[in-house]
């Protein structure tokens, strides 16, 4: 299974980070109010061989991972902690575009996988996906944002439905391929996640037909 990376433990971890963090500058402060050096001195010890033990994982989880290019039909899921919804692109055409340069429609199957959702998650409770990112990537690396509005419609484990995500582009560009992951801010400081920094990417390659 291809993910974005996310799952319930590097989750877990960067709450831990956070509210670890927090707690450790509050003792620093009193410490520090309190007029006691040495436990001050503690503290911040403590909180710097905890933010270096973080940015090693988080550094290690980057540089070993690898960017994926998935095929038509293969799928990546992006977790919604409990569950995971899966994405795959079932077709793309091009067209030309009333207003200048290309119009490129790719068409997204978006699946609630009803393998991964929690046991204490009723069967019928319904997923709003958070936010999402989606752009075609030309090959010199230029992004081309689309809409995610048809990416937000709720769904409940075993649902599938399939929408038109419409890009206008200058000219027809090559190597074309879609990029959709979570637009969420925090996952770029999560352990392992794909919109982490240096972390590799998956994408779909794209077969445009005309």
């Amino acid at each position: 299974m291809v993910t974005d990376g996310l799952n319930p433990f590097s989750l877990l971890v960067f709450l831990g980070a956070i509210l670890g963090g927090g707690a450790l500058v509050v003792a620093y402060v009193v410490a520090r109010v309190a007029g006691r050096a040495p436990l001050a001195k503690i503290v911040l010890t403590v909180g710097g061989v905890g933010a270096g033990t973080y940015l090693l994982l988080f550094a290690i989880a980057s540089i070993t991972s690898r960017d994926r290019v998935l095929a038509p039909g293969e799928e990546k899921h992006i977790c919604e902690i409990d569950c995971h919804l899966a994405y795959s692109v079932v077709g793309a055409r091009t067209e030309s575009n009333p207003a200048g340069g290309t119009r490129y429609t790719v068409t997204v199957k978006v699946r609630f996988d009803e393998e991964t959702i929690s046991s204490r998650r009723p069967k019928d409770a319904t997923l709003s996906p958070n936010s999402r990112y989606i752009a075609l990537l030309d090959s010199a690396g230029n992004y081309y944002p689309g809409s995610p509005e048809g990416l937000k419609r709720r769904l409940i484990p075993g649902e599938a439905y399939t929408t038109d995500i419409v890009f206008d582009l200058p000219a027809a560009m090559t190597n074309v391929q879609l990029v959709l992951r979570s637009a969420d801010f925090e996952t770029r400081f999560v352990i392992g996640h794909e919109n982490s920094v240096g972390h590799g990417k998956t994408t779909f390659a794209l077969a445009m037909s005309h």
